[in-house]
């Protein structure tokens, strides 16, 4: 039986109870930071909106990501597509989806999009360290048969125990990390993106390489597990994006 949080008058699954404090403590981490960025500046309605706007579109977007990488599964149980509390919500769907409508939003409400952006990584960095935390005491998005020193004795999502590399808690690790590092970053970024692409930079490729310890089940392209493909994309439009940025500083020197 999955762990569960009594509120007194309901119980909620503790895999929900922590996706969802992970999102609240991340929203009110980005909001801070924009504030403090905007020299409190920042209005609190029109952030309410885009935190809005990108909360509904990363949790569809999590979900849908999760779904169609096991439609044979929610095909046979379609009455489970909205189950969240049993799992399923995609780290690279939500992201995907969240940036995308936060730049449709920054371009409808004409302010800049990536002060935003940067906002939202160190918001989302903080937010994932606990959200996998959900995943680990679910047993979603488990870990690979491993002996290595680091494995554990821990269940999957069907209860199964076995010796697994701890790849919840690795991911939470990698995303505490993540946040600290961004912040240290922020003391010395000079330029608007410069904090989503170092997300980017350093969340991608240490994803693709965590994806070799991986275990719950996916799809497979040419040896890679589908969201290794997804992670070196992010990481190749990281670097596309750090090579415009500093196309445009030399340009602004040259000018």
């Amino acid at each position: 039986m999955k762990p569960t949080l009594d509120l007194f008058f309901f119980e909620i699954p503790l895999y929900s109870a922590l996706v969802i404090a992970g999102a609240v403590v991340g929203l009110i981490g980005a909001y801070l930071f924009l504030r403090a960025q905007a020299r409190r500046s920042a209005r609190w309605s029109m952030f309410l909106d885009a935190a809005l706007v990108a909360l509904i579109a990363g949790w569809i977007g999590a979900r849908a990501y999760h779904v169609a990488l096991n439609w044979e599964y929610y095909l046979a149980r379609p009455n489970e597509i909205a189950q969240i509390g049993l799992g399923g919500l995609a780290l690279r769907g939500a992201l995907i989806a969240g940036l995308i409508a936060l730049a449709l939003y920054a371009r409808a409400r004409r302010v800049s999009f990536l002060p935003i952006a940067d906002a939202g990584a160190r918001g989302l960095a903080l937010g994932q360290a606990i959200g996998w935390l959900g995943a680990w005491v679910h047993g979603a998005h488990y870990g690979a048969l491993n002996d290595s020193r680091f494995a554990l004795d821990v269940p999957d999502l069907y209860g199964i125990v076995q010796t697994r590399f701890p790849f919840q808690l690795a991911e939470s690790i990698l995303f505490a990390s993540l946040f600290l590092v961004l912040l240290f970053v922020a003391t010395r970024a000079s330029h608007a993106g410069d904090l989503v692409l170092a997300y980017l930079l350093i969340a991608s490729p240490a994803n693709f390489l965590l994806g070799f310890v991986r275990g719950d089940e996916t799809i497979y392209l040419a040896g890679l597990r589908f969201d290794q493909i997804v992670d070196a994309g992010l990481c190749a439009l990281a670097l596309g994006g750090i090579a415009i940025q500093q196309w445009r500083i030399r340009s602004l020197i040259v000018a």
